[in-house]
């Protein structure tokens, strides 16, 4: 996981109403039923799109983040049957599939995709302000 896709959702966990049993919890207009329905979202795959989109980021599944979770409370020292538990699992191998120790050359290709990224997003930013400019000069 990058650090901006971390960012984003830590932003969405701190901004969560606690009251609600879910972090993507929200009201939208049913068609189907003409009212206002408040609840989770149902379009989980529509929700980590546009969340993926944001953190610049290729899709992935909404369920990647349970295999995430499970590695780091495996990394944390988290003995087996807690995170068995933690996840819900009947079978100690189950929990054992979730877990993927994250290693440094994983963490290094990481913090490069994200430092490539910042650089092409620092490099558009400069050539929009660039073409902006001239366009305001010959005004």
């Amino acid at each position: 996981m990058t650090n901006k896709l971390f960012q984003i959702l830590t932003k969405r966990f701190a901004k969560r109403d606690i009251s609600k049993p879910w972090v993507f919890w929200h009201k939208y207009w049913s068609r189907t039923q003409r009212r206002i329905i408040e609840g989770p979202y149902q379009d989980r795959k529509k929700l980590m799109k546009r969340l993926c989109q944001k953190a610049g980021v290729r899709y992935f599944r909404f369920h990647a983040f349970r295999h995430f979770g499970a590695s780091v409370l495996d990394v944390a020292n988290v003995n087996l049957g807690g995170i068995q538990r933690i996840l819900g699992h009947e079978n100690r191998t189950t929990t054992e599939i979730y877990l993927h120790r994250i290693g440094d050359s994983d963490r290094d290709a990481m913090d490069l995709f994200e430092k490539v990224m910042n650089e092409s997003h620092e490099s558009e930013r400069v050539t929009h302000q660039m073409t902006h400019s001239k366009a305001s000069e010959k005004e």
